[in-house]
């Protein structure tokens, strides 16, 4: 499985943050932001704020990944994009498409966009359609989670967003570049980083969680990259 819900992501407190500063803001036509084939097939909005608004929403949002030790285990990232908050009203969908390879990175270069990001900051109760649809194994996965909880997924999956029929949906949406590119080998590190903090719960100071902790920092250390 390569697509990974991590919860409770944003607190109730920086929820409320960013919806006032969608409601402070102005959104634009998100083709701006969108590139090749998938403009043709894009029909959302992008929020446009000032530049102490927009390092607002980047430090709150990088902020509260970093609390987020899943986060870290699933993406290992090395570098992210500037988060954006994107808005589908009544009629507004995404088609079919495929993520661009690269995005300005929030360090001011381009990054390799290995997984893609979707946070939640609209409750389900406030709208109709807008779902998440990633294809996965030749099966379309549907995704529409709480307020605060983030879907995590690799960004050369054809993913799209159904029409909203009712009410607006708001995401904070980004893109991770990590240490580890290929998907199987970052989800066999992060699999067995589990099991070890799992082992570590109930057999702390052990052998076995020792012998565990370097094996996977040596598979870390092959795979992984730093830049």
């Amino acid at each position: 499985m390569h697509l990974h819900v991590i919860p409770n992501v944003l607190d109730p407190g920086e929820l409320t943050r960013v919806r006032a500063l969608i409601q402070r803001s102005r959104f634009v036509h998100g083709s701006e932001s969108a590139g090749g084939a998938a403009e043709q097939v894009k029909s959302n909005e992008q929020l446009q704020c000032g530049p102490e608004d927009g390092r607002m929403l980047a430090e709150l949002v990088f902020q509260a990944l970093g609390r987020s030790r899943e986060f870290h285990r699933q993406a290992l990232p090395l570098e992210m994009s500037v988060p954006m908050i994107n808005r589908y009203g009544v009629g507004m969908s995404y088609g079919p498409h495929f993520d661009r390879a690269f995005m300005m990175g929030a360090s001011g270069r381009q990054i390799r966009t290995d997984l893609s990001a979707t946070l939640f900051i609209s409750p389900p109760a406030d709208y109709d359609g807008g779902e998440l649809h990633i294809a996965e194994g030749g099966q379309d996965e549907s995704v529409k989670l709480d307020a605060g909880n983030l879907i995590l997924y690799p960004s050369c999956m054809l993913h799209s967003v159904s029409a909203v029929t009712r009410g607006a949906r708001h995401a904070v949406i980004f893109w991770v570049q990590s240490m580890i590119r290929d998907h199987e080998q970052r989800n066999l590190v992060s699999g067995l980083d589990q099991v070890l903090g799992s082992l570590a719960e109930r057999m702390p100071g052990s052998a076995e969680v020792r012998d565990l902790s370097g094996a996977v920092n040596s598979l870390t250390r092959m795979w992984g990259e730093t830049g």
